[in-house]
């Protein structure tokens, strides 16, 4: 295990840590990220690397977050390949590789189908109305078209300003 090199690594991870820190200090992957520093700087100073086992699959998963929001992609990768260096040079992914997880079965209860329900058919319960056509008493005579006291009602003008004559020919 280099010394040097771990401390590039821990380099690398605190100009991140530091250029992204107003930004992204909330999110969820930015605990990792801290943990990740904080442990190589251990790692760089006393040499034990007792808990990587442990961070290196959860940064892991925390950085594939990263990569997967297309806004900040580009930085996820650089998250994830610094890792990489990190578990090449403690030799980490190899101990990741030959150590069999205990995986746990997950306790299922009985299977229960889902009610999906009834196909109901439509009817159409209304009547069709028919149009009626009401007669008009005699006594009210109906109005001429060329009726001088029929007018019809005039359209109020809109006041154009510069807007308007710029748009203009668009409709």
């Amino acid at each position: 295990m280099d010394s040097q090199e771990i401390l590039a690594i821990h380099s690398i991870l605190h100009l991140i840590f530091h250029r992204n820190k107003n930004q992204h200090h909330g999110a969820k992957w930015w605990k990792w990220l801290s943990v990740l520093k904080r442990t190589t700087l251990d790692l760089a100073r006393s040499g034990a690397q007792a808990h990587l086992v442990h961070i290196v699959p959860r940064c892991y998963v925390a950085f594939s977050t990263v990569v997967a929001d297309n806004r900040f992609a580009s930085l996820g990768i650089v998250l994830l390949a610094t890792l990489a260096r990190l578990s090449k040079v403690t030799g980490i992914s190899q101990e990741l590789k030959t150590s069999p997880r205990a995986i746990k079965p997950k306790k299922t209860g009985p299977v229960v189908k889902e009610d999906l329900g009834e196909r109901v058919a439509r009817v159409d319960a209304a009547p069709s109305v028919k149009s009626v056509k009401i007669a008009r008493p005699e006594s009210v005579p109906e109005p001429a078209e060329n009726d001088s006291k029929r007018r019809k009602p005039k359209k109020s003008k809109k006041k154009k300003n510069a807007i308007d004559d710029v748009f203009n020919g668009l409709f």
